[in-house]
């Protein structure tokens, strides 16, 4: 096996045979059309599309669809230099100025949008291999830091060219560039397969949630209730914020930020009985539904596997006559209508009287409830399994990225 030498350089060190290079050495840069260019009104229903930052999606770009501008045949003509072919990359220049997407056969002969740097390698160039290296976390950080903008984080033609990257000899960005893209599809194919069995969740609950299918053994008429009828709601509070040592405890607060209809196992705050006493916020026993009632996270949801005390933002829900995790599964399945009645000038708002006003349709056995929600519960623990080995791979691509990316590891005969 031949050992490795290593050379310091100014970005790190790196395999003897391999360069430093700045962008611009290797590749051309070139900004997007000027606002002036293309207006609103130029836009058709049917014509070719237009790349802009919001497209980027984890390094891939999309397919034709109702969110991607698209231009006539006169435009195309008019703009015809900011055309994309295969392997260009086109690298956000405002915003989230470090993310950049490989350009496919797919998308070839569309337009890129002003947001948009197109980074177009010279022969001997991978470009599989730049896109990664674009990515890798030191460049994408030396990016960052050097972008301009009070507001908004902006780069241009000179700030993304004399970007250095570690280049290493052609056969060996091809190698390295498989070994990433591999595993890509692998963690892909594992995104396709969770969205495909969300739907099948999402058109399960709506058979089952809505009386529509009925398990077997069950007949029995299902009958309106009101939350108010089988459960007993409250708020909690947050302890003062002047006082830190509240903040010390062993008790779980949790606020809006963490309900992600999920279980909630432990909080990010803890605070002291001291705190619990003299403040609003009260404990609420385990099996407890908290709901967000305002905010961003409005409408989401969580169950309390312990007892916890909560912020005054969180509803909490304690079933009286019905199985809790079957009203969690009612209360995720008519989100959209539970928000749509909450008020306010500025984003909707829900409060407690809200909450209890609401009324489901509900099968009266406890029975058919638990049969429902364990079915549910079943496809959500296989969902989230497949979450945790996805996560699991990427950061093993994290890992791959650190090391193949600077030559630690080498893939060469």
């Amino acid at each position: 096996m031949k050992e490795t030498k290593f050379k310091n350089t100014e970005i790190g060190r790196i395999p003897d045979e391999w360069e430093v290079r700045t962008i611009n050495s290797f590749c051309s840069v070139k900004t997007g059309p000027f606002g002036s260019m293309l207006h609103a009104e130029d836009y058709v229903t049917k014509g070719t599309p237009i790349v802009t930052t919001e497209h980027f999606k984890n390094g891939i770009l999309p397919l034709v669809g109702k969110d991607i501008p698209q231009v006539g045949i006169e435009d195309l003509k008019r703009m015809s230099s900011y055309t994309l072919t295969k392997d260009d990359i086109v690298f956000s220049r405002v915003g989230s100025v470090d993310i950049n997407a490989l350009v496919t056969v797919r998308q070839k002969g569309w337009l890129f949008s002003g947001r948009v740097l197109r980074v177009r390698p010279f022969k001997q160039t991978d470009s599989l291999y730049l896109h990664y290296g674009l990515l890798k976390h030191s460049v994408r950080s030396d990016i960052v830091s050097r972008a301009v903008g009070l507001t908004m984080a902006s780069i241009n033609t000179k700030i993304l060219g004399e970007t250095e990257l570690s280049l290493p000899p052609l056969n060996e960005q091809h190698s390295i560039a498989s070994a990433l893209t591999s595993i890509d599809n692998l963690i892909s194919s594992l995104g396709k397969l969770i969205e495909k069995k969300k739907n099948i969740k999402q058109g399960t609950m709506q058979q089952l949630l809505t009386g529509k299918t009925r398990l077997k053994g069950f007949t029995e008429p299902w009958v309106y209730r009101k939350i108010s009828e089988i459960a007993t709601t409250s708020s909690g509070g947050t302890p003062s914020r002047s006082i830190p040592n509240y903040y010390y405890g062993d008790i779980k607060w949790f606020t809006t930020t963490e309900l992600k209809d999920n279980y909630l196992y432990d909080s990010v705050e803890h605070i002291t009985r001291e705190a619990l006493n003299n403040s609003s916020a009260k404990m609420f026993s385990a099996n407890t539904i908290l709901m967000a009632m305002y905010g961003a996270t409005i409408g989401k949801l969580g169950v309390l596997k312990e007892p916890s005390t909560t912020n005054q933002a969180c509803c909490a829900i304690k079933c009286n006559d019905i199985v809790e995790i079957f009203l969690f599964y009612i209360l995720l399945y008519n989100r959209k209508s539970i928000i749509e009645k909450g008020c306010g000038a500025g984003q909707p708002n829900i409060s407690q009287a809200i909450v209890n006003e609401l009324s489901f349709l509900v099968p009266p056995c406890e029975k058919e409830q638990q049969a429902i929600a364990t079915i549910l519960t079943k496809m959500d623990n296989e969902i989230t399994a497949l979450e945790a080995k996805r996560a699991k791979y990427e950061a093993i691509k994290q890992g791959m990225m650190q090391q193949l990316l600077t030559g630690k590891i080498r893939l060469i005969s």
